[in-house]
């Protein structure tokens, strides 16, 4: 009763989570077979016959495969960026190039698994971090290359082979990332099957793959239904959430430089990046000086309640989520759509709310950003605390006042939390696409790993040797 009871639960929320988009169009392919098969079963059985071989491998070879991955990938990027914007409809080719260079070379491998030794008169100790096997991921479709890429960096780096699930709304220039990745890496490797997937992905699918014997672990990026699925499984789970992130303003604020960071990372790929600043709070005094700065640096200031309560109306659903239609549009869809009037190219729509506003509790994925003023810094970080919502995703505080600062970072208790400057950075895309340390393309929030690396994916394995002790004793 209960395994059923499960699968329901299963398949109604992927049956939410990961419906299919009417925009997706094809990216070619140059090759049908690497890495994709028709069944999950098959292609599990083809993942787990490579871990058995690539276990075995040295750290140079694991290298080989991660540099044959990077190289392989150079010349597509671009085109890659254009494909995933066709197909998913969402967000915008700039931003989707910095995110796959982030993806592609600041994604920490192997040089982060060294080994730790002690050594005393009870011999040696050893911890090494070794691989769990087939490991089982699942990606969005807000990106579908950069988390193939990054979760298969990171994955092979620890000496797992991976099944992805594609998001059926980007099924498309997923299987040729797949594709592409296996090819690179037989050319240099003669290794295949490295990450595989089906031709189809489907709610049974992902279900299939969640409950199969040979899927070691999983990796999940989507929303918290799936997540807790992933979680109450009975493998090792890696959870990537939802968030929520606000953006803490307080009086003693570089407004400028504050109003230049927010509008620049909320309107960073039309803001479907969970790390995104989705609500700003404010202190009251300051207030006025940042909007005004902000509709300087390109946003666009919503006043009247009734064209607010029309923007409420066609983006939020009956469910009271997101309208899959606008998440990751432009700014200029969103206001078009509601019949509002506006000048120029707005790039973020702004506007005054209070902290129980829709807008401010849900999280948008979309160039909308409420603004919610409060008349103290105290005042200020509780509300951030509270429209958080406790999903210690992503937070940021614009501040010249240190212990205003610590005293953020610590209420907040976010896995990213970012201080005067833009959240995107927490992902590891710095100003102008530049890089801003490792990348952090799966956020374990709701399992609590943090920004995942190559280690979250293996094993601390402790190995003893005491026969040092052992033939000093003898020989006394």
């Amino acid at each position: 009763m209960e395994m059923d009871k499960l699968e329901q639960d299963i398949r109604r929320i992927l049956s939410e989570e990961l419906q299919d988009s009417d925009n997706s169009v094809s990216a070619s392919s140059d090759n049908g077979t690497n890495g994709i098969f028709k069944t999950v079963d098959e292609a599990i059985a083809a993942a787990k016959a490579a871990q058995e071989i690539y276990v075995d491998k040295s750290l140079a070879f694991r290298n080989q495969v991660l540099d044959a991955i990077k190289e392989g990938f150079r010349p597509y990027i671009e085109q890659m960026a254009k494909d995933i914007k066709e197909e998913t409809g969402m967000g915008t080719v700039e931003a989707k190039i910095a995110k796959l260079n982030n993806a592609l070379y600041n994604t920490p491998g192997t040089e982060i698994l060294e080994p730790e030794a002690e050594t005393g008169d009870g011999g040696l100790v050893l911890y090494e971090y070794a691989p769990f096997g087939v490991i089982g991921a699942v990606g969005p479709s807000t990106n579908p290359s950069e988390t193939v890429i990054a979760n298969a960096l990171m994955m092979l780096a620890g000496g797992n082979t991976v099944y992805f699930g594609a998001h059926p709304g980007a099924k498309k220039i997923t299987r040729w990332t797949i594709e592409k990745l296996n090819e690179f890496v037989f050319k240099a490797t003669g290794m295949r099957n490295m990450v595989v997937s089906i031709e189809e992905p489907s709610i049974e699918s992902v279900q299939q793959m969640m409950q199969h014997p040979d899927i070691a672990m999983l990796s999940i990026t989507g929303g918290p239904g799936v997540v807790h699925q992933a979680m109450i499984s009975g493998k090792k789970a890696v959870g990537a959430g939802a968030g929520n992130p606000p953006a803490i303003v307080d009086a003693t604020a570089n407004i400028d430089l504050a109003a230049h960071n927010i509008v620049d990372s909320s309107s960073f790929d039309n803001n479907i990046l969970c790390t995104a600043e989705k609500e700003v709070v404010v202190e009251e005094s300051v207030k006025d000086e940042l909007i005004s700065k902000m509709q300087n640096e390109g946003a666009f200031l919503v006043t009247s309640a009734h064209d607010i309560e029309k923007i409420v109306q066609i983006t939020i659903g009956k469910n009271g989520a997101p309208d899959r239609k606008f998440v990751g549009k432009d700014a200029t869809f969103i206001l078009d759509s509601a019949g509002i009037n506006y000048t120029g190219t707005p790039k973020l729509i702004i506007l005054e709310a209070h902290k129980n506003h829709p807008l401010v509790t849900t999280e948008m994925l979309m160039p909308i950003l409420p603004v919610v003023s409060c008349p103290t810094f105290d005042r200020a970080l509780a509300t951030a605390v509270e429209v958080e919502q406790g999903l210690h995703h992503t937070a940021s505080i614009h501040s010249e006042n240190l212990p205003h600062i610590n005293q953020a970072a610590h209420r907040m208790n976010t896995s990213i939390f970012v201080v005067n400057g833009a959240t995107y950075v927490g992902t590891g895309v710095g100003a102008n696409g530049a890089h801003a340390g490792a990348s952090a393309l799966t956020i374990a929030t709701p399992t609590g790993e943090g920004t995942a690396t190559a280690k979250t994916f293996t094993r601390r394995r402790r190995l003893n040797s005491p026969e040092a002790f052992s033939l000093r004793s003898w020989e006394a």
